[in-house]
């Protein structure tokens, strides 16, 4: 089984994401940093504007992953909506 994985890079002014697939489910944030390397490494990165403000006077940058059902589709978070609503 593939797992799928949405992986996003902020900075205090741009911002971007890809996705990527692993054999194993990602339990540590060591088995994404080879995925993010080898995405920045690469020269057509759609950086966009980051229009979420935060300061920080220690990180200029943070980064976030999660798993998704569908990798192309940004949507697709694994959470299911729970139809009973209060």
């Amino acid at each position: 089984m593939k797992f799928k994985y949405l992986v996003q890079i902020f900075t205090k002014k741009l911002q971007t994401k890809f996705n990527f697939e692993s054999e194993k489910e990602v339990d540590s944030i060591d088995i994404v940093h080879k995925h993010i390397i080898d995405f920045l490494g690469k020269n057509d990165i759609n950086w966009e504007p980051n229009d979420l403000q935060y300061s920080s006077t220690v990180n200029d940058f943070y980064i976030t992953y999660e798993e998704v059902k569908d990798g192309p589709r940004q949507d697709g978070v694994v959470r299911e909506e729970n139809t009973v609503r209060v």
